[in-house]
């Protein structure tokens, strides 16, 4: 008979006196196997050998499943926390790996972390008995087993699985705290911690508040999209996983020819701390189900308004365009894609930046012009720029989904992503010393440094007006400025 996951997960949810624990055990097998999770056989384990001649009801890669006739009651989920918390330990210390629990009666849903030797519960699922929400149900256990393939990335499929409900979600960013707090006292840490909170209040004034939570959240989603915009120029999630400190460091767009989006910066101090680099690994695995060919649309927007709560949002003056009305603003003004230059001086995660980039694609395909051009050219003609650093990150990166991973990858030119932290509402035109004097760009380097062995920067306008012929210089000052030993003469 046709496997029917409603009427599997409704027959779990009815409390049947009769029912045993291998009963609740075989049906969770079932849903694993059948429930279109992309499990095999030999995916799903079931009695794995444990300590003290115990058995773990239900083993999938490195999450496990404990069944219990009944939940309900506090002695009974005490002594299955205990249990599971052996189970999940032992796990651990075997594999040197991250593991997640699960306890279920086949009604609560119950999924954990371990703290030491003990566990803490991370969310809970409830189903009801003629009330199943299956949808509800798969991205809940999905986004623990992340077996998955191409699921499209929409808004409401980025949030069930990667937003502020999901348990993934609630996983990393207990996780990120617990690896902040334990780095207390690490220079390197503090100090990226102290320049993100600068860089903030300097940029939204009085109404920042400086907190962990907030360091926390803007870390999680950082990570996040730096490993998107990874995957979307082609590199594979699994091997981004087993070189996080590579994949941070921005090394492999730079060997991609891709300029301007991909590194961490601050937030990739979870690297300093022992423990980081499994996180870095975890989350890069759970990315792995969507397909990101298939984006249509500022999907990134809709996990940012998920994990940061509507409060720090509106009292920060951040409010988001829905796509369909920045859609039809961009097809209504931008008429002449191929000879017009769109900027958005307060993009935010890029959803106007995406239409207009996606615009400027079409139109040059329709005009006949050779991929290659089109992809090298649209950074010329469609800009962003924000004061918060997040945003930027986000808008990089919808930048990057806008003209895809097939164009990405086929065209196989120099990219650079015109999308830039700055103010631009605050420019001074009084400023004369940054403006251009005599066809010159003037930057004074401040605080009496001397690096380039001048205590300002002077850049031909001509330089400047190519925004990735500047990128490239500003690269190679920056890996000559890192690349200095102590007590070299200025460059």
């Amino acid at each position: 008979m046709p496997f029917h996951l409603d009427q599997c997960l409704d027959r779990l949810s009815t409390r049947n006196p009769g029912r045993t624990e291998a009963d609740i055990q075989a049906d969770v097998r079932d849903v694993l196997l059948y429930g279109g999770f992309e499990l095999g056989d030999e995916n799903v384990r079931l009695e794995s050998p444990a300590p003290d001649q115990r058995r773990i009801d239900v083993e999938v890669g490195a999450l496990v499943i404990e069944c219990k006739r009944d939940l309900r009651t506090a002695k009974v989920l005490e002594k299955a926390e205990i249990q599971l918390a052996g189970y999940l330990t032992d796990r651990q210390d075997a594999n040197l790996g991250s593991y997640v629990g699960v306890l279920t009666d086949g009604i609560t849903w119950r999924c954990y972390r371990t703290i030491e030797q003990s566990v803490q519960v991370i969310s809970v699922l409830e189903l009801r008995p003629g009330q199943i929400d299956e949808r509800r149900f798969r991205w809940w256990i999905g986004s623990l087993l992340a077996t998955e393939r191409l699921i499209t990335p929409t808004a409401v499929t980025i949030e069930e699985r990667l937003g502020s409900e999901s348990p993934g979600c609630k996983l990393a960013t207990m996780e990120l705290a617990d690896l902040l707090t334990s780095a207390a006292e690490s220079p390197e840490v503090k100090l990226k911690r102290a320049l993100w909170a600068k860089l903030l209040r300097t940029a939204l004034g009085t109404q920042f508040e400086d907190n962990d939570a907030l360091f926390v959240e803007h870390t999680y989603l950082v990570l996040v999209a730096t490993l998107i915009a990874h995957i979307v120029i082609g590199f594979d999630p699994v091997e981004l996983g087993q070189a996080p400190a590579t994949t941070l460091s921005g090394q492999l767009f730079a060997k991609s020819g891709i300029r301007g989006v991909g590194e961490a910066g601050f937030f990739d101090w979870v690297l300093d701390v022992p423990g980081g680099e499994r996180i870095v690994s975890d989350l890069a695995r759970r990315l792995s189900v969507f397909a990101w060919v298939g984006v249509d649309h500022d999907v990134l927007k809709a996990l940012y308004q998920s994990v940061i709560e509507p409060e720090t949002r509106h009292r920060l003056g951040e409010y988001y365009t829905p796509d369909w009305l920045a859609y039809r603003i961009v097809k209504t003004l931008v008429t002449e894609p191929l000879t017009s230059r769109v900027m958005d001086p307060a993009c935010g995660s890029g959803t106007f930046l995406f239409h207009a980039v996606r615009k400027y694609l079409e139109a040059a395909k329709l005009d006949g012009r050779p991929l290659v051009k089109a992809v090298g050219e649209v950074g010329e003609h469609v800009f962003g720029m924000d004061l918060h650093p997040v945003a930027v990150v986000l808008a990089q990166v919808t930048y990057l989904l806008a003209i895809g991973t097939n164009r990405t990858i086929e065209a196989g030119v120099p990219i650079s992503i015109p999308v830039y932290l700055g103010d631009s509402m605050r420019w001074e035109v009084a400023e004369e010393s940054v403006l251009a004097q005599s066809g010159e760009i003037v930057v004074p380097t401040g605080l009496g440094h001397t690096l380039f062995g001048s205590e300002e920067l002077r850049f031909p306008a001509s330089v400047v007006a190519d925004p990735s012929r500047f990128d490239r210089l500003i690269d190679e000052m920056a890996t000559r400025a890192a690349s200095r030993n102590r007590g070299d003469k200025p460059l």
